[in-house]
């Protein structure tokens, strides 16, 4: 069993954008539904992306007007990012999304966290801890997008195997293995070396986020609640700061 970042390292990073098919179309996809739920620049025009990736959301946001700190734990990752932005107003930082405070030191206009960032924390005090920071970050009225996989209703059977993507010389499935607050995700990755198959494999744990408890979490911590929908298995949560809120403590000290 590997941490997320070990198995992003070792395994996952390198074909982290394949797995979503055509990068551009991603960026498409991504900015299509900022639209729709109203995200536009305004105020300090500032947007942090929250365990950004390759940069779908990144680059997204900054050609909706915004500019954009994307923090990732993983160098290739951002080294990727930084090769597709192009001149964009972005900039990458290393770093762990739960030191955020430390790492971002003035407020912004919008936070995203999504794809699947937040099943990726150790447990759910550490994601009310982000919730926290987040809150702390954003202006009055700043709003916040999170994606995430539901995985609070187990899978059985032959439904647990999951084929992810495929093409001629790669083969991704996954294989979900199911514990009382988390599951354990076996990615199994076929590559093609002439005509031979090679495997490589590694597992890691998520945490099994339910909707219902995130948007209970969310209003208590004080955010409102404007977008809650599911799109091909990812739950999505538009939420904004209250016009009249003050920044919070990020510790529970």
């Amino acid at each position: 069993m590997t941490d997320v970042a070990q198995h992003y390292e070792q395994l996952l990073a390198e074909y982290y954008s394949w797995m979503f098919g055509p990068f551009d179309e991603k960026v498409a996809e991504q900015r299509a539904l900022f639209e729709r739920w109203g995200v536009v620049a305004s105020g300090t025009g500032t947007a942090l992306d929250l365990g950004s990736g390759s940069g779908f959301q990144s680059i997204a946001l900054v050609d909706l007007g915004f500019r954009v700190m994307a923090i990732d734990l993983s160098q290739r990752l951002l080294m990727e990012l930084v090769e597709r932005k192009g001149e964009r107003a972005i900039v990458p930082i290393q770093g762990d999304i739960r030191d955020v405070v430390r790492l971002v030191d003035t407020p912004v206009d919008l936070v995203v966290c999504m794809g699947d960032t937040l099943p990726h924390l150790e447990s759910r005090d550490e994601v009310l801890q982000l919730l926290r920071a987040i809150h702390h970050l954003l202006v009055p009225g700043g709003r916040c997008v999170l994606s995430f996989r539901d995985l609070s209703v187990e899978q059985r059977g032959l439904d647990r195997f999951i084929p992810v993507r495929s093409d001629a010389s790669t083969i991704l499935t996954c294989f979900l293995e199911y514990e009382p607050a988390q599951v354990v995700v076996h990615d199994l990755l076929y590559v093609r070396e002439g005509e031979q198959w090679t495997l490589r494999k590694s597992s890691y744990r998520k945490l099994r986020l339910s909707s219902s408890w995130l948007v209970a979490q969310l209003q208590a911590i004080g955010f409102m609640v404007e977008v809650q929908e599911s799109q091909r298995g990812m739950s999505f949560l538009g939420v904004r700061k209250h016009n009249d809120a003050k920044s919070i403590e990020t510790s529970d000290d």
